[in-house]
């Protein structure tokens, strides 16, 4: 196969300066036309580009994210045992994105890193092209086509593994857009028919499961859905708004009869809502600022955060400001949005809410920021169109900047990919540690893990023996640390692992300290651990178990 001979050093210059130079040839022409592409044309331009300039993240098969690991983990246990909270608890994430992955695996794929890299670029562009068909409804083809160059540069150049990685948020796009097509489109028909308003609404109370921090979000479009409603159906407007309701209501009623039947509804309430709700990571503890102060920080954390986003920011400023500018200089402001304006300022709240959903916890993960592309995309789309033609050369700013940083980082000698074809010192210890932990048991067996290193699961394409497959909550403090604990003693009875590694060290994120964290420490855990598992190796800062009866009566 010819992606196997293909390698990317740490310093790739050709490769890149060869991405700058088709993606700004592409992009000159595009701001030159007088008319934008066809959509099939443009999309096919927008796929090949990406795609290719994302080849070192697409052969890197190691991890780029804990979370990667812990979603890929979930996907390889539900393809095994497919019951959510008897063998998988997604924690904050989710179970929509752990039930994709177990539908890959179901289909053939094998959940390895390789597949999570590709399907965190495909769901991305899916979701951004989905925005793309929302922008035409409103009348916006032209000027959407120059708002997407900022995103190609951005997809085709970031290095931070945040942005590079599958996480949840990349799910929920792909629901949110969706959910916002079908607003625009109603937008523009004036109209709305009652299958559109059923998959709305099924799209609508799938948003919760995908992660709950959207709901914020979901929030919005759901007012605003009634909102159409009233708008475009009054003598209908109570008909409408039931059937919406009762497609949100169906899907909840339709997945706690599946979770009641499988006699795990009241954990699902308990770890999913109530759990999530009152759990503060060790990130977010460290941020003693109000929720309030936190919400007006957003735009410097991420101007000030090096983690590249900044540069697909800076172009949504430019384009705001000036269009704030002549709107103001021409006193048209309030005309210009008065075409559509009740949807222009869904999107505004939608932008205030996706501000709220990603500064709620302090903790400011960049991966939150996937939650901005949505409304920078549709938000510069509707300014570029009201600003005069000088304006749409702004939008080359972001890859500019990153041309910029490239040739800075070439000049004084520095890496420009993170992702070559040689392992790092890391990937080479954790595939010691998989192929130690082969040595007693084989791939579809259980393993059960005691830390955060979700990557022997994914390593060894074992399942997860326990439902917290980085066991942070039930060795840190806090209310809930005692149910979380006896569940994972619960789990272990009941699946029986041939294989417990106790990770707690220096690869523990978190819970790196063994005097504290080590399963030694919790008193019920170790006496199971020391009745029915011995101590076979220990290599890397990690311990390895064998269960002392042969067999996995789990599987």
């Amino acid at each position: 196969m010819l992606l196997r001979w293909i390698q990317f050093d740490q310093s790739p210059t050709y490769f890149w300066m060869a991405g700058h130079l088709f993606i700004g040839i592409f992009s000159v022409w595009l701001l030159l036309r007088q008319r934008p592409l066809q959509d099939w044309l443009f999309f096919t331009v927008v796929v090949v580009l990406t795609g290719l300039m994302r080849l070192p993240v697409f052969l890197f098969n190691y991890e780029l994210d804990p979370d990667e690991s812990q979603a890929l983990t979930q996907g390889i246990t539900l393809a095994v045992d497919p019951i959510i909270y008897q063998s998988v608890d997604p924690t904050t994430g989710g179970p929509l994105t752990s039930y994709l992955l177990a539908a890959l695996a179901q289909l053939g794929f094998t959940l390895n890193f390789h597949l999570a890299h590709l399907v965190g670029w495909l769901l991305t562009l899916i979701s951004l092209f989905l925005v793309y068909k929302s922008a035409i409804f409103l009348n916006l083809k032209t000027t959407v086509q120059w708002a997407m160059l900022p995103f190609i540069a951005f997809l085709s150049f970031i290095q931070l593994a945040d942005f590079v990685s599958l996480y949840s948020e990349i799910t929920c796009m792909i629901l949110l857009s969706a959910s916002l097509c079908f607003l625009a489109r109603w937008s523009y028909v004036k109209a709305i028919t009652i299958v559109e308003l059923i998959v709305f609404g099924i799209l609508l109370g799938l948003l919760p499961l995908c992660k709950i921090q959207v709901l914020p979000m979901a929030f919005v479009i759901g007012v605003f859905a009634f909102f159409q409603i009233f708008l475009f159906r009054k003598t209908k407007a109570i008909r409408y708004g039931a059937i919406l309701a009762g497609s949100v209501l169906s899907v909840w009623a339709g997945w706690s009869l599946f979770l009641w039947k499988n006699k795990v509804l009241d954990d699902f309430i308990l770890f999913y809502i109530k759990a999530n709700f009152q759990y503060t990571d060790a990130l977010a503890a460290t941020n003693t600022r109000s929720p309030l102060l936190n919400f007006f920080r957003l735009p410097w954390v991420i101007i000030r955060g090096g983690s590249g986003f900044e540069w697909l920011f800076l172009p949504f400023c430019l384009v705001t400001f000036l269009f704030v500018l002549f709107s103001f200089y021409r006193k048209k402001g309030i005309r210009l949005l008065s075409t559509d304006s009740y949807f222009w300022a869904m999107i505004l709240a939608y932008l205030v809410m996706a501000d709220v959903a990603i500064t709620r916890t302090g903790s400011f993960y960049d991966h939150y920021d996937h939650f901005l592309l949505l409304p920078f995309l549709l938000l510069m789309s509707l300014f570029l169109k009201h600003l005069p033609s000088w304006g749409k050369w702004f939008v080359l700013s972001t890859q500019i900047c990153f041309l910029i940083v490239l040739l800075q980082k070439t000049m004084l000698d520095q890496p420009t990919n993170t992702y070559t074809y040689l392992p790092r010192k890391e990937d080479v210890s954790n595939k010691k540690v998989a192929d130690t932990i082969l040595k007693y048991g084989q791939k579809g067996d259980y393993l059960a893990v005691w830390g955060w290193s979700c990557s022997f699961y994914v390593l060894t394409q074992m399942p997860q023996a326990v439902n917290e497959n980085h066991t942070t909550r039930s060795a840190l403090a806090q209310p809930l640390q005692p149910v979380y604990l006896q569940r994972y003693l619960n789990d272990l009875k009941r699946t029986q692992p041939p294989v417990f590694v106790d990770a707690v060290g220096e690869k523990a994120i978190w819970i790196s300290d063994r005097t504290k964290y080590g399963h030694e420490r919790f008193p019920t855990l170790a006496k199971y651990i020391s009745d029915n598992y011995t101590l076979k190796e220990e290599l890397e800062d990690v311990r390895i178990y064998a269960r002392n009866k042969k067999g996995n009566p789990g599987h």
